[in-house]
């Protein structure tokens, strides 16, 4: 009897020690709610972490959200999400507005998008008067579309028009419906658009042009209360990014997936060109990006000129995983 009722106290131990760490492991994962804004292969840095589980292996309950262009910046501001990837600019000229937005990364460090038309523009004068489409009043694509023109030696204030369409697969089909004689496009929506006839009339990609074209974004309120929580979002997200370059196969399907698209061609297009091309290893952000936005928006809010780029970017978070050695562990050569 005395050997049973050991037995039963060792074994009752047993499991008490292993509910205790279940419970702990519970209380380790925490919940976060990150936006997403463009239906696009820039977004397979958040796309890819979440498939394939290291939001998961980093103790991160992640919800991911899609909220198009300039407007992803707003669920940061009221806090229904904690982190955006999505636009560089719109968080500088959040950020000029008087919120405590900073980027703390850039994934791709140019615009990586095309300007592309209907085919009767033949030429760049045959810009002017046209209507254009953007996402959003102050996303990328409203930005992008202003830097386009003015690389034509156009006003984009007075030399054309726009109006915002939702989205970027919303750009093409505004092109289709004929409500607009172009827009900027980024892949797998700009093969899509080629392979319809329509025309590339410049990639913005191709410019000698640092900008955070698509930035990792959060508050200032957040990078204090939490950072253990952001350096766990941005290990998950630096091996996300490893994974979907090594895993083409895997990324096309997540790209079909959440661009609905079943045209593997296309889907493999936009992967090397954007997966391969654009998306960097490590998305280190520098002053002289914020200086690019700073110039672009100057002309629009005065608050911009003579704005010192480093209040709205800190580099600090992205330097700890250096500092931990886990970029070194990621990237041995």
């Amino acid at each position: 009897m005395g050997l049973f009722r050991a037995v039963a106290l060792f074994v009752g131990a047993a499991l008490l020690a292993v509910g205790e760490h279940r419970a702990v492991e519970a209380a380790e994962v925490e919940k976060l709610n990150i936006c997403y804004s463009s239906i696009a292969a820039t977004s397979v840095s958040t796309w890819v972490p979440y498939e394939a589980g290291l939001y998961k292996k980093y103790g991160l309950d992640v919800n991911i959200i899609y909220i198009a262009g300039a407007q992803a910046i707003t669920t940061l501001i009221s806090g229904d999400t904690q982190i955006v990837q999505g636009s560089g600019a719109a968080a500088v000229l959040s950020r000029l507005s008087g919120s405590d937005v900073t980027v703390i990364g850039s994934t791709i460090n140019v615009i990586p998008m095309s300007l592309v038309t209907t085919q009767d523009i033949a030429s760049p004068q045959d810009l002017k008067g046209k209507t254009f489409g953007v996402t959003r009043f102050g996303s990328l694509s409203d930005l992008g579309l202003r830097k386009a023109a003015s690389e034509f030696g156009l006003d984009p204030n007075k030399d054309i028009k726009m109006i915002q369409t939702g989205g970027v697969p919303e750009n093409l089909l505004f092109m289709q419906q004929g409500v607009i004689k172009g827009a900027l496009l980024s892949s797998p929506t700009l093969e899509k658009a080629k392979e319809m006839g329509y025309k590339e009339l410049m990639n913005l990609g191709d410019l000698k042009y640092r900008y955070p074209g698509t930035a990792l974004v959060t508050t200032e309120g957040f990078i204090r209360s939490r950072p253990q929580t952001l350096n766990r979002f941005l290990k998950a997200t630096l091996e996300g990014i490893k994974y979907a370059k090594a895993n083409p196969d895997f990324t096309v399907r997540i790209l079909g997936k959440y661009t609905r698209s079943a045209d593997t061609k296309l889907l493999a297009s936009a992967f090397k060109s954007y997966v391969l091309g654009y998306i960097r290893n490590v998305p280190t952000i520098t002053p002289a990006e914020i200086d690019a936005v700073l110039e672009d928006v100057a002309t629009r809010n005065p608050k911009a000129k003579g704005a010192d780029p480093r209040q709205f970017y800190d580099p600090a978070p992205l330097e700890q995983l250096a500092k931990e050695g886990f970029i070194k562990e990621l990237y041995p050569r």
